[in-house]
């Protein structure tokens, strides 16, 4: 089974972080390491996952119509042994803490199948006893036996000679971007400390007393629920819609989009939260997570700005071209956006607002944790501490996250690096035309085209300057 498409998140990240679908790019031979088919990021395990809860509420037709498809997965599945096979004969094995990840997730589906009300079907009864859990009983069974024992503790590039190579050609593919690690890792440093200084402001105090507040926040929200977490959530979506005509020209009316709780079977091993597109048959989703909501009180309107408006939802209602695939537009526009709702006052509280620089701190973190894992030889254990040390995440949520990164080489870095580059884009541009800089014509021009290489955006924003300085006659 070769890779489904992902919907990034945050961290993105089911989607993985989904019609932001992303595939992931395929590695060259060399570089190998069995990520395409066995992830728990965009594996086929989490979209069958959500699309079975889905099902069961469907009309009786309609899972009639589904009982083929769901047969055919069980040969899927057996194929995918086949190849896996095949890939631990030849040395592309994915990390360990991806196939314990991935274990997770299938033995969490097997369960979901057994207590579906779909089992109460004769012929569903028939195809999940017969075939369909025997299947993944086998896949369970050979990734226990066969691969997880031989599979590399952190990360597949690490250690090996190409692993500058690989982990450059990964960064290129996700972010468009040709950059050394050392150019990543000082990236990271100043967004870092840049993020520091922000919460700092923000709490009004000074960065010698940040130890002190990150120690507080760290605690979380006490006594924040899943229902507040929802509600919050779908606050912040309702301002992001209705603060969007002052920063953004569109001759189209803005698209629906409804706020829809993760599985619960998906919760553990899920980012906070992913963008899907609409269907034919459904409208666009803000794909929440709602367990841990003390951990996730904090940063929960930051992360709705960047999947919504005026993050990704806005950025393909907005877009006249499709474009081509490109993670460092779509999840720098994001992170962009995140910045762009707190310049237009859509954060609630003071408190909300220092989540965002929270989030910022936590992105900018990993420019320097992959190159740590990918190319220095970072162990788990240090990628986990480094987290630690410089983010307000849970240590639940970093260990999700650090295998993020083992599963997905590069595509963390998009998120930073690509909202670097449009944030100065921006100030190239506002430096330059002064009082003639029109920020609605500045989205319209750099949404239009859709996601297009970093470089390329950089040379439609100089045009642009060029088009605008001119003396109208």
């Amino acid at each position: 089974m070769r890779p489904r498409l992902i919907a990034l998140a945050l961290g993105v990240a089911l989607l993985p972080a989904v019609a932001l679908t992303q595939s992931a790019p395929a590695p060259t031979p060399a570089c190998d390491t069995g990520l395409a088919q066995i992830n728990p990021i965009f594996g086929w395990q989490l979209q069958r996952a959500q699309a079975l809860r889905t099902l069961a509420a469907a009309p009786a037709t309609q899972q009639a119509a589904a009982l083929a498809e769901w047969r055919a997965l069980a040969t899927e599945v057996r194929a995918d042994i086949a190849g896996l096979r095949q890939g631990l004969a030849e040395g592309r094995i994915a990390p360990a803490p991806v196939i314990d990840r991935v274990l997770s997730q299938v033995r969490a589906l097997d369960d979901q199948l057994a207590a579906s009300p779909l089992a109460t079907d004769p012929a569903w009864r028939a195809l999940l006893d017969r075939d369909l859990r025997p299947a993944l009983a086998a896949y369970i069974d050979f990734l226990e036996r066969d691969y997880r024992p031989k599979a590399p503790r952190a990360s597949s590039f690490a250690g090996r000679p190409e692993a500058r190579t690989c982990f450059g050609e990964a960064v290129t593919q996700w972010t468009t971007l040709t950059l050394p690690p050392e150019e990543i890792e000082a990236s990271g440093h100043r967004l870092l400390a840049e993020a520091r200084a922000d919460l700092a402001k923000a709490a009004g105090v000074s960065e010698a007393d940040l130890p002190t507040l990150l120690a507080e926040l760290r605690r979380g929200t006490p006594g924040a629920t899943r229902e507040e977490l929802l509600k919050v959530t779908e606050g912040a979506l309702s301002r992001g819609r209705a603060a969007t005509p002052r920063f953004f020209h569109l001759d189209k009316p803005l698209p629906p989009i409804v706020v829809e709780p993760f599985a619960p079977a998906l919760e553990a091993d899920a980012v906070a939260g992913v963008y899907r597109p609409a269907t034919d048959s459904a409208p666009a989703a803000y794909v929440v997570n709602l367990s841990r909501p003390e951990e996730r009180r904090l940063m929960a309107e930051v992360i709705a700005f960047h999947e919504t408006f005026p993050g990704h939802h806005l950025a393909f209602a907005a877009q006249r071209s499709a474009g081509s695939f490109n993670s460092g537009f779509i999840e720098g526009w994001a992170i962009y956006a995140e910045y762009l709702a707190d310049e237009a006052g859509l954060y609630a509280t003071p408190r909300d607002r220092l989540g965002l620089h929270a989030k910022h701190m936590w992105a900018a973190s990993r420019l320097i944790v992959e190159p740590g894992l990918h190319v220095r030889g970072w162990t788990r254990a240090q990628a986990i501490d480094f987290m630690r040390a410089n983010t307000l995440l849970s240590d639940t949520e970093i260990a999700v996250e650090v295998d993020r990164y083992l599963a997905l080489p590069g595509q963390s870095l998009s998120y930073m690096l690509g909202a670097d580059r449009l944030r100065k884009a921006r100030a190239r541009a506002e430096r330059v035309l002064g009082k003639a800089f029109d920020i609605r014509r500045f989205h319209k021009m750099v949404l239009d085209a859709g996601p297009r290489p970093l470089d390329a955006v950089d040379a439609d924003v100089d045009r642009w300057i060029g088009a605008m300085a001119k003396p109208r006659t």
